[in-house]
Formats: structure tokens, C-alpha cells, sequence
């Protein structure tokens, strides 16, 4: 019987049909593949049609739980930003004279911490106008605490007013004000009695400034030896140590090299166990007076 191939295909293909078969119920897949039946072409199709309904039932599924997921999340950030309900804490670092539950007040937090409902920047804006307070930095940490950094203004020397005293920090910021002088060891500038100063003002006095800008040129152990600085002469001031050492600074001026020749001449009486009468820490002629 004759044979012919299809689609002119040479003598080895695998398949023939016999001269005048019908082939309606044949399907040739790909090249090299077994030809599919007209009803194994349509369970195939069946199978395909029911993966694409299930990955898109899980398309669909994914979507629906990431909904719920963001919806849940919206919901409880609600919750948190208008309830009063307590959430997450509020860690304070470097307050000394300020209390903990003074620093809260001050930056406006409620009686329940919920860090969601705070803000940290008109927490900072609050404590900066505080005058107890001289740096702050307020800052989120995840996943729900706020860090609040303080630098406290010190008190560097006491003033004296027509009715009291008024501590003043190194900018000269008047932060407390009192009607004696009480808990806090730090000189007391004498020989002008201030007009009144209220909290906040700032010294306008450039006598008392030379003396501020004295003391704050020396190091902290020198400077706490320090017991009084006069100001009664504006061209001869004097500061006076914690043993009774008159130390006479001029005018003021030259602040810097003032304090550096201060210490050296006090690290040498010390060192030799002197007695001296006073100091003259002019930068360019020195004196040491012995009793």
C-alpha cells in the first residue's frame, strides 16, 4: 500500500496515515511530541483552566490578607493616636536637678505615656523654653520608646540684687532667683548690687561679665576653688580662693591668658606649700606676693 507522510516530512518520521484516513481526530502537538486526541486536548485544556482559577484564588487570597493586615494596622494605630490607653515608655538622660516626673510635665506628657500621641518635636520645643534647661534632644528609638537627652544649665556664680540673689549661668541667663543664697556652691560676685533681675534676663553689666568670662575660662577644680570674685574697683578686679588667696586680675581683660596664668601660679604654690599673701596674674609680669 502506498504510504505518504505529512507536512513533507522525510521517510523516518515516526507517524503516517494511511492514504484517504480521516484525521479530524488528531492533534500534533509540539515537533518531537506525541499527537494529542481531540478529547485529550480538551481534559488538558480542562486542567489548565482549573490551575488558572486556583492561582487566582490564591492571587485573590494574598491580596484579601494583606488587606486585613494594613487595615489592622490602620485600626490599631487609631486606637493608640486618639484613646488614652498607655503605650510605650519615655527614657530620660542627663537630668540632674530636674526630677523625672518635672521633665514629662514640662515636655507636655500626659499622666499615661503613649508614645504614638506624642510629638517629639513640640515635646523639644517645650523644654527648650524652660530655663532649668540649656540643651535637649528628643529622638524616636523603634520599636516604641522616645529618648529625651538634657544638658541642664549650671549655675556658675551668684549675684547680688537689691532683693536677693540671682544665680547666673555661663551665658549670663539669670535661671533662679532667690532672697538668700542656698544650696548651690558656686562664687559670689560682690562690690555692685544689681537692679532687679527677673528669670530669663541676661547680665548687661560688662564688669560682671569680665568676672563670669574669668570663671569660665578656668578648669572645673580651679574654679571651684574660687570663692568670690570683687567687682567694686571695674579697673582691679579680685577673686578671692576658698583659703583666703587674693587674686587680682586688672580690668578683666585677656580672660583666657588670665586663667592660664592663674593656674600655673596656684599648681606652684601649691607644690612648694608657699604662703602668699596674693597674686597679680597680669600675663605679661606676674607677681607673687609672699606674706
Amino acid at each position: 500500500m502506498e504510504k505518504h507522510h505529512l507536512d513533507g516530512q522525510p521517510e523516518e518520521a515516526r507517524f503516517y496515515i494511511p492514504e484517504g484516513a480521516d484525521n479530524k481526530g488528531v492533534h500534533y502537538g509540539n515537533e518531537g511530541e506525541m499527537p494529542l486526541t481531540e478529547a485529550q486536548e480538551k481534559i488538558e485544556q480542562r486542567r489548565k483552566k482549573r490551575q488558572r482559577r486556583e492561582e487566582g484564588r490564591r492571587r485573590r487570597r494574598k491580596r484579601l490578607q494583606v488587606i486585613g493586615a494594613v487595615a489592622g494596622v490602620f485600626v490599631l494605630w487609631l486606637l493608640l493616636r486618639f484613646l488614652p490607653v498607655p503605650f510605650g515608655s519615655v527614657v530620660i538622660e542627663g537630668n540632674g536637678t530636674m526630677p523625672d516626673e518635672n521633665v514629662l510635665r514640662v515636655a507636655g506628657v500626659p499622666s499615661y505615656v503613649n508614645v504614638v500621641q506624642l510629638s517629639t518635636s513640640t515635646m523639644r520645643e517645650r523644654l527648650v523654653r524652660d530655663l532649668r534647661v540649656g540643651e535637649v534632644t528628643v529622638e524616636r528609638q523603634f520599636p516604641a520608646t522616645i529618648h529625651v537627652f538634657i544638658k541642664e544649665r549650671q549655675a556658675e556664680a551668684v549675684v547680688m540684687t537689691l532683693y536677693g540673689f540671682a544665680y547666673i549661668d555661663d551665658t549670663g541667663t539669670v535661671i533662679a532667683v532667690e532672697p538668700k543664697i542656698k544650696g548651690v556652691s558656686v562664687p559670689i560676685i560682690t562690690g555692685k548690687k544689681m537692679d532687679t533681675l527677673l528669670l530669663g534676663d541676661k547680665l548687661d553689666d560688662n564688669t560682671m561679665k569680665n568676672a563670669l568670662a574669668y570663671l569660665k575660662a578656668l578648669s572645673p577644680s580651679v574654679a571651684s576653688s574660687i570663692a568670690e570674685i570683687n567687682v567694686g574697683n571695674p579697673k582691679e578686679l579680685i577673686a578671692y580662693t576658698t583659703d583666703g588667696l587674693s587674686i587680682h586680675l586688672g580690668d578683666g581683660d585677656r580672660v583666657s591668658e588670665r586663667a592660664s596664668v592663674t593656674e600655673e601660679l596656684l599648681n606652684e604654690i601649691a607644690k612648694k606649700q608657699l604662703s602668699i599673701q596674693y597674686i597679680d596674674v597680669n600675663p605679661d609680669a606676674p607677681i607673687v606676693k609672699e606674706k
